[in-house]
C-alpha cells in the first residue's frame, strides 16, 4: 500500500497562515455550532447538543476566518478515569474542506490533550466517512476497534498516544476548565428561553 499523503493546496497555505484562528467558543457561536452539527452529525439530538453547549461550552473550540466567520468546530472532552481526551465532534464547512482546516483542528485537540495532561486521545468515526478516516490516519491515529452503535451505525475506534515532548510548537496550550455552576445555569436559561426553539438540530 502506498504511503498516505496529506495534501493542501497553495491557496490553503495562504488561508491558514493569514486568516485562520482557533479559539474558545462562546454563546454567540451557538448557532454556527448547531448548523455544523445538524449538517454533519444527523444522529446528534438537540438535547445532547444543548447539554454540551450549556454545561460544557469550554470544551468547544471554533475555527474562524478573519476572526469572525466560524468555519469549523471541535468538541473534545477529557475522561479523567482513563486519561483520555475524547473527540466528540469535529467538522468543517463543506465548501472550505481540503484546505487544511481539519488538520489544524486535530492538532489543536492534541494541544488541549497535553494541557489536560491526558496520555492519549481517542474518537470514533463512521466507516462511511472516508475523508475523516484518511485525516486521522495522516495524524497517526491507530485503529482500536470496530463496532456497531445502538442506532446501527458502523464505527471505527481510533486512539493516539501523545508523548509529553511531542507538542507542536505552532499550537498554543490553552487552559481548559468548565465554567462555574451559576454561569452554566445562566447559559441553560438563555438557551431554553432564547435559542432552543430555533436550533436546526432535530429533537
Amino acid at each position: 500500500m502506498p504511503p498516505l499523503t496529506c495534501l493542501t493546496t497553495p491557496h490553503s497555505a495562504h488561508l491558514l497562515a493569514e486568516q485562520l484562528t482557533i479559539g474558545p467558543a462562546g454563546m454567540r457561536d451557538w448557532h454556527s455550532i448547531s448548523v455544523l452539527v445538524a449538517r454533519n452529525f444527523p444522529l446528534v439530538r438537540e438535547a445532547s447538543l444543548g447539554h454540551w453547549l450549556c454545561h460544557q461550552l469550554p470544551y468547544f473550540r471554533v475555527a474562524r476566518l478573519g476572526g469572525h466567520q466560524v468555519v469549523g468546530i471541535l468538541h473534545a472532552q477529557p475522561r479523567q478515569d482513563t486519561g483520555t481526551l475524547w473527540i466528540n465532534l469535529l467538522a468543517v464547512e463543506e465548501h472550505l474542506r481540503h484546505h487544511g482546516i481539519a488538520h489544524h483542528l486535530v492538532a489543536h485537540a492534541e494541544s488541549v490533550c497535553r494541557d489536560w495532561q491526558c496520555q492519549r486521545i481517542g474518537l470514533q468515526c463512521a466507516t462511511t466517512n472516508v475523508a475523516a478516516l484518511h485525516l486521522y490516519a495522516c495524524h497517526g491515529y491507530g485503529l482500536l476497534s470496530e463496532s456497531t452503535t445502538e442506532l446501527g451505525v458502523r464505527v471505527v475506534g481510533h486512539v493516539k498516544i501523545l508523548p509529553a515532548t511531542d507538542a507542536p510548537h505552532s499550537c498554543p496550550r490553552p487552559t481548559v476548565r468548565l465554567d462555574a455552576r451559576p454561569l452554566r445555569r445562566l447559559y441553560r436559561l438563555c438557551y431554553v428561553l432564547g435559542y432552543r426553539h430555533r436550533s436546526p438540530v432535530p429533537r
